[in-house]
């Protein structure tokens, strides 16, 4: 898997959370892996140069064939008790086909330090989260037969998010996410989170549901078809 740079500059402090929200658009340039099947693929977004403030970053995903989703990282301004900085305080991926219906997008963000684990995305003293995997649901493609969400009522949107690749783990005043609309969601990081300075590679990858059908079902939210 290709990751390419994100920005450069001198790490700072991180940030908590009282914040004002503006758009901060990391780069230009995506890649689009598949990393073994068919609703599977990786997209590494990269600046190499100063970071760009109001722009989202549109590519290709596997899931929607030749339709681009959008990425916008958030960076949110913050005073602390030497200086100001911004931090990494969420991501909104939109524009989402319908054939993502029904997937995971698993976010991760790494510095330029060489190392393979992820950074740490927010924190508390009890626990931390160093991946959202977002679960995303909208109503069924109209070309697949025996959608399991067929009768579930998502086509405004859905979505949850887990600090696990593999099954619901809630990331309890650490994270959230909300459906903005039929096609986007975004993610807000709650706690202690990264400096924007320190973000240099942020990684989106979608796989095949792990968990949000059956925690969906659980929530009353999702009905099993008969």
């Amino acid at each position: 898997m290709s990751i390419l740079d994100l920005g450069t500059g001198p790490s700072r402090p991180s940030v908590g959370k009282k914040s004002t929200r503006i758009f901060l658009g990391f780069g230009l340039l995506i890649a689009v892996i598949g990393i073994g099947s068919t609703f599977a693929s990786t997209i590494s977004i990269n600046a190499n140069q100063d970071i760009e403030f109001g722009q989202g970053v549109q590519k290709s995903i596997f899931c929607g064939g030749d339709e681009k989703i959008t990425v916008t990282p958030i960076s949110s301004f913050a005073n602390n008790e030497e200086l100001g900085t911004f931090g990494f305080t969420g991501i909104t991926i939109s524009d989402i086909p319908a054939e993502c219906s029904d997937r995971d997008f698993v976010v991760k963000v790494y510095d330029n330090n060489g190392g393979s684990q992820p950074l740490e995305l927010s924190h508390t003293e009890e626990a931390s989260m160093s991946l959202a995997n977002v679960w995303w649901a909208n109503g069924c493609p109209e070309d697949e037969s025996g959608c399991r969400l067929s009768n579930s009522s998502l086509e405004d949107g859905y979505a949850l998010v887990s600090a696990s690749l593999e099954d619901y783990n809630l990331p309890v005043d650490i994270a959230d996410v909300m459906a903005d609309s039929p096609t986007s969601f975004t993610i807000t990081f709650l706690s202690d989170v990264l400096s924007s300075e320190d973000v240099k590679k942020i990684v989106i990858e979608t796989q095949n549901d792990t968990y949000g059908f059956d925690k969906c079902v659980e929530l009353t939210d999702c009905t099993v078809n008969s």
